[in-house]
């Protein structure tokens, strides 16, 4: 935009409700007075979304296509043998070069996606239950359970799988902004016997940021 246009005139009181600019002498930007000083500082007050998607998986496919959900990736965890105890993956982060709240909210931002996992026994037949956690990475110490203890399944050792639709997760205080965190969790449901649980890479969570 011409600077000459915006500029407007200098020492002029403006009405409520009109912006003041200053500018460089090529461009010209909003002025936002600080209260707490007797300063004022220039900034675009336009915001700018971006779109992000997040897949848990580590390995890129080096040939061809898969079945569906069938692609291993990071977060495999074995549970211990005590029946109804959880056991969690280590943490699988998403961290672009940049961070910022999610749809600029501090709460109450959209996500979507779905996530996959793979589940067995260590030996035998058994049952088990899944669980998945979501957090900032700043907030892994008390994440949001994304998806909560699902009912028993039946599994063996042959692998079978799982998958969660993420269809309309509003964010909260714990979780509200990239960088951002997930594991999953495993239960065995029979005292000493284990199973084993892994993320797929056909997971993924995908949503808007506003960077800060």
């Amino acid at each position: 935009m011409p600077y000459s246009q915006y500029f407007g005139q200098k020492n002029k009181v403006l009405n409520t409700g009109r912006l003041a600019y200053g500018g460089d002498g090529t461009d010209a930007f909003p002025l936002k007075v600080l209260a707490d000083s007797a300063g004022i500082s220039g900034r675009l007050l336009i915001s700018q979304r971006e779109p992000f998607i997040f897949r848990p998986g580590s390995t890129a496919l080096s040939s061809g296509m898969v079945a569906s959900g069938t692609r291993s990736a990071s977060g495999t965890v074995t549970s211990g043998t005590i029946a109804n105890s959880t056991y969690y993956s280590s943490w699988l982060t998403y961290q672009p070069q940049r961070g910022g709240l999610i749809d600029g909210k501090s709460s109450g931002g959209i996500i979507d996606g779905q996530i996959a996992m793979g589940i067995k026994t260590g030996a035998g037949t058994g049952t088990a239950k899944l669980t998945v956690d979501i957090a900032n990475t700043a907030n892994t110490g008390s994440p949001t359970a994304m998806l909560t203890l699902t009912g028993a399944i039946t599994c063996t050792t042959a692998e079978i799988f799982q998958a969660y639709d993420i269809p309309y997760l509003a964010c909260d205080t714990v979780f509200n902004s990239l960088p951002f965190s997930v594991r999953m969790g495993v239960q065995t449901q029979q005292g000493g016997s284990t199973v084993i649980g892994r993320v797929m890479e056909s997971s993924f969570i995908q949503g808007e940021f506003e960077p800060s």
